[in-house]
């Protein structure tokens, strides 16, 4: 397309002027004779006859070939425009969602605020989920600039557990899983509240899973118990929910082994945290 406007814009003045020269002499022929054309003219205009009509479709073409370069031009203009309109909406739609987002983290804030007030709380987004066969860690984006500290606990918004600081920078810190090979969180197992411990296993954790062991012989486990924190050691605050029993293997005298843990928050589909920085000790 691009090549034939050229041609019609380099040649167009030579083309015009053809089919002015074509058009004069077929205007002599006619005006002649006003009565019967003579042997000669009407020769003559049986031979300008194709030349006339073969004008006449030439300038009927080029018109055509014009009308269409100027509706291809207008409409490539208004695909520009309208593409700027569509990236523009595009924008304002993405402004929309992350205010929209910015709200539901901030109301989540508020009701963790006001259901414990004794929580010092700094909430952070996770930027990087570093790939590896022996661990399970979050990078946050927040570090010692907000004080936060090696051993502070991480939750999501229901209060859940997510793992545990292990490393601080400016501007980072990296979160150890609950389901690392490398945690251990002290927990409360049913509605008997026995003591019992949650520990990494590196077969459990390549299917997202973590291990309940360290169990005495009173303690009952059964499928979908709900464990929460103890409390024990100052690490956890007391009541924040680890995970849920989905499956309890025992001994070959019935006595409970260990029971795998699927943990309360969705691992892969966090995108805040809130860091734990205070709370009050209860022993």
């Amino acid at each position: 397309m691009n090549k034939f406007k050229e041609y019609i814009v380099k040649n167009g003045i030579r083309l015009g002027a053809v089919i002015v020269v074509v058009a004069l002499i077929s205007g002599l022929a006619a005006g002649r004779s006003e009565g019967r054309a003579g042997a000669a003219e009407n020769a003559a205009a049986s031979l300008t006859l194709p030349v006339k009509q073969g004008s006449t479709g030439i300038v009927a073409w080029l018109e055509s070939v014009y009308g269409y370069m100027y509706r291809y031009d207008s409409l490539a203009a208004e695909n520009e425009d309208l593409k700027v309109q569509l990236a523009q909406a595009e924008r304002r739609l993405r402004e929309a969602k992350d205010a929209e987002n910015e709200n539901k983290r901030l109301r989540e804030l508020l009701n963790l605020r006001e259901k414990h007030r004794d929580f010092v709380f700094e909430s952070a987004k996770i930027i990087d989920r570093p790939p590896s066969n022996w661990s399970r860690t979050y990078t946050i984006s927040k570090g010692e600039e907000c004080d936060i500290a090696v051993g502070d606990c991480v939750i999501d918004s229901c209060y859940n557990l997510v793992g545990q600081v292990i490393e601080i920078g400016s501007g980072w810190a990296t979160v150890r899983s609950v389901i690392d090979t490398d945690m251990r969180v002290g927990v409360l197992v049913g509605e008997g509240g026995n003591a019992a411990m949650v520990v990494g296993d590196f077969g459990l954790m390549q299917k997202s899973e973590t291990k309940l062991t360290y169990l005495t012989e009173e303690t009952r486990v059964l499928e979908g118990d709900v464990l929460i924190t103890s409390g024990k050691g100052g690490a956890f605050p007391r009541g924040l929910t680890v995970g849920v029993v989905t499956n309890v293997k025992t001994e070959a005298g019935g006595q409970i082994e260990f029971a795998t843990i699927a943990p309360a928050c969705e691992l892969g589909a966090l995108s805040q945290v809130f860091v734990i920085k205070d709370f009050n000790i209860v022993e």
